[in-house]
């Protein structure tokens, strides 16, 4: 209760937050639209025997996807005054007692293989990366549509497209670590 109270008044003393959360929703929807569009120009997602075969259609919507935004770059979507709010929101969340942010990043590293790419926007998410999200957080931030999901890496959040496991933007250095 403490948590929503604190977002709520960090959100109405912050005026261009309201502004970012219409930018986020504008961005989120407009690539959704682009990710159907891009999606009709690849066979039909179904239910696969062969996880090769799904494993190619996933390639398949990746590089419909990276056709479809030659010029992608981080900050397309989670940039701008939607960048402020989502780094509103986290420092929010980090300010919270209890939450060590040093922790946190060691916990999201801790089972990591060695050799996991870092996250390149329009390019393919490496799941060796990571596939969970603080819970915490997560409650905080702007719900997304079905096929996209946040992730902390290090110390960015990351936009990623579950079905074509695909980066779609990156916002960096929101948990405010320095490295030594």
């Amino acid at each position: 209760m403490v948590a929503a109270l604190v977002l709520t008044v960090s959100l109405t003393i912050i005026p261009e937050d309201a502004c970012g959360l219409a930018e986020f929703n504008r961005r989120v929807s407009d690539y959704t639209q682009l990710t159907s569009q891009a999606a009709a120009a690849v066979p039909p997602e179904r239910v696969f025997d062969d996880p090769t075969e799904m494993l190619e259609a996933r390639a398949s919507l990746r590089k419909a996807l990276r056709a479809a935004r030659p010029n992608a770059r981080p900050g397309d979507v989670v940039g701008g005054c939607a960048g402020h709010m989502l780094r509103q929101i986290i420092a929010a969340a980090l300010a919270r007692p209890g939450v060590d942010p040093v922790e946190l990043k060691r916990q999201f590293a801790a089972d990591r293989p060695p050799g996991a790419k870092r996250p390149v926007v329009n390019h393919r998410y490496d799941w060796r990366l990571g596939a969970w999200m603080w819970p915490a957080l997560l409650r905080d931030l702007p719900p997304l549509p079905g096929d996209l999901e946040y992730r902390i890496v290090d110390d960015d959040l990351v936009l990623v497209d579950v079905r074509a496991s695909f980066v779609v933007d990156i916002l960096e250095d929101v948990l405010g670590i320095d490295e030594e």
